[in-house]
């Protein structure tokens, strides 16, 4: 398991891509963590190869998904952690021909933004909202791929 360390929680509030008001037209598969930017596409009928979600906003609002997806994961993930079967299960899913899965977080998702980052191929593009600013939109690439490789060396290993 890896622990955020105080030290990176600045740098990790700040956007790794361009933020914007609506999402914008994207040609490419699309992987979304966190609730409200899964629910916006999925209400422009646009369905994620990939949706991390765990029902809430804001740490703590509940939030409906009407969307029925093929395949679900429930995994566990405490708030400030990246636990070892969030990485082995979006590592596995990296390397599936997969269409409309979620992963349910029991805890935390924001943070698997990196694991996606890290194993999900170069071309997809990542999603994620910016509460009260929008959706971060990042496309994949090795620039990405090695800043988040040196910001995951930052974090604490712990078992749990």
């Amino acid at each position: 398991m890896l622990k955020l360390p105080n030290s990176l929680r600045e740098e990790l509030k700040k956007p790794f891509g361009d933020v914007y008001r609506d999402i914008p037209l994207l040609n490419g598969d699309i992987i979304t963590v966190g609730d409200v930017v899964t629910k916006t596409l999925i209400e422009k009928n646009i369905i994620p190869k990939l949706a991390i979600i765990d029902f809430k906003t804001k740490r703590n609002i509940p939030i409906k998904i009407n969307h029925k997806f093929d395949k679900v994961y429930y995994i566990k993930n405490p708030p400030g952690y990246i636990s070892d079967e969030a990485i082995e299960k979006v590592k596995y899913l990296s390397n599936k021909s997969i269409k409309n899965y979620a992963i349910v977080v029991d805890g935390e998702e924001d943070l698997l933004t990196l694991i996606v980052i890290k194993y999900f191929p170069e071309g997809d593009y990542v999603l994620y909202g910016l509460p009260d600013e929008g959706v971060v939109v990042m496309k994949i690439d090795k620039n990405i791929k090695n800043k988040v490789d040196n910001i995951l060396k930052k974090f604490e290993k712990v078992s749990k």
